[in-house]
This record gives structure tokens, C-alpha cells and sequence, in this order.
């Protein structure tokens, strides 16, 4: 049976709960990532920030409240602040097959994975994808073609 561990990515790209919104962006982007585990001083998981979440909090309206209140800066809040929580984690034994099917429940594109407390790494969707590809028997469908009179000397319409 193929577990988690199998698929895992390793180790996980973390941030502190003291970290802002901008660098948790920054780490995002530079990991080519969309979740990001929050840990606290002990490295312990305490939540999650996603890129869709950063970009709602980014475009809220309460951003705009900084025009006009010099104290309230929602990019320099602590990721604890705005992070989620609880997160739902697995271990590197759990089934892949369960850990998909949480995926579906929780409608989430992926979660961390820990062992003895700990973070050790991240599984996905598209982790999962990737196996079933792997362990496909028949090659890919060819790729659709259009009837080449719909189409102009460039290839346009």
C-alpha cells in the first residue's frame, strides 16, 4: 500500500508566526509553492497561510483602513494573526488513498506532514496526481486536433 511518505515533498518550506504577509509571499513565490506551514519558536505547527489567503487579506477592504488609521497595518501583522488554524495534518504512514480522501472532504489542495509533532514535509494534490500518472497502464490520449480549415494561414481563426 502506498503511503504518504512515498510522495511527500521534503522538508517543507516553513515560516515563523512572527513572519508578515509580505514575506510570506515572498516565500511562496521563491518556492514556487501555494500553502505555507506556520510554525512557533519551537518549531511547532500552530497554522497555515495559502497564496489565495494572502491575496484576500491583501484586497480586503480593511486595508484601506491604513489611509486613514496609522495603526493599523494589516501587512505588518504577524502571521499569527491572519494564519488558519487548526490545521489538518497527516503522518507518513497514513494511506495515500486516505490522505486524498481528506483532501476531497476538507476541500483542500494539500496539508502537512507530521511525525512525532513535528513538520517533516508537505502533500498534495498534485503529489497525488502525480502518482496516479505514474501508475497509469495506458499511455496519454493524443492530443485533440482542430480540423485545419478552421484555422487561417497563422494558425488563427
Amino acid at each position: 500500500m502506498e503511503t504518504v511518505k512515498a510522495w511527500m515533498s521534503s522538508p517543507a518550506i516553513v515560516a515563523r508566526d512572527t513572519e508578515t504577509l509580505p514575506r510570506a509571499r515572498e516565500l511562496l513565490l521563491a518556492a514556487g509553492i501555494r500553502r505555507l506551514p506556520v510554525v512557533n519558536a519551537a518549531g511547532e505547527l500552530v497554522g497555515i497561510i495559502t497564496r489565495g489567503d494572502i491575496n484576500r487579506i491583501s484586497d480586503s477592504p480593511e486595508r484601506d483602513k491604513q489611509d486613514y488609521n496609522p495603526y493599523y497595518r494589516i501587512h505588518d501583522l504577524p502571521l499569527r494573526e491572519v494564519m488558519r488554524r487548526p490545521v489538518i495534518t497527516v503522518t507518513p504512514d497514513t494511506p495515500l488513498h486516505e490522505a486524498a480522501h481528506l483532501l476531497l472532504a476538507w476541500r483542500i489542495g494539500g496539508f502537512p506532514v507530521l511525525s512525532s509533532g513535528q513538520i517533516i514535509g508537505m502533500i498534495t494534490a498534485s503529489d497525488m496526481l502525480r502518482h496516479i500518472i505514474q501508475h497509469m497502464n495506458e499511455p496519454p490520449p493524443a492530443a485533440r486536433q482542430r480540423h485545419p480549415t478552421s484555422f487561417d494561414e497563422s494558425g488563427l481563426r
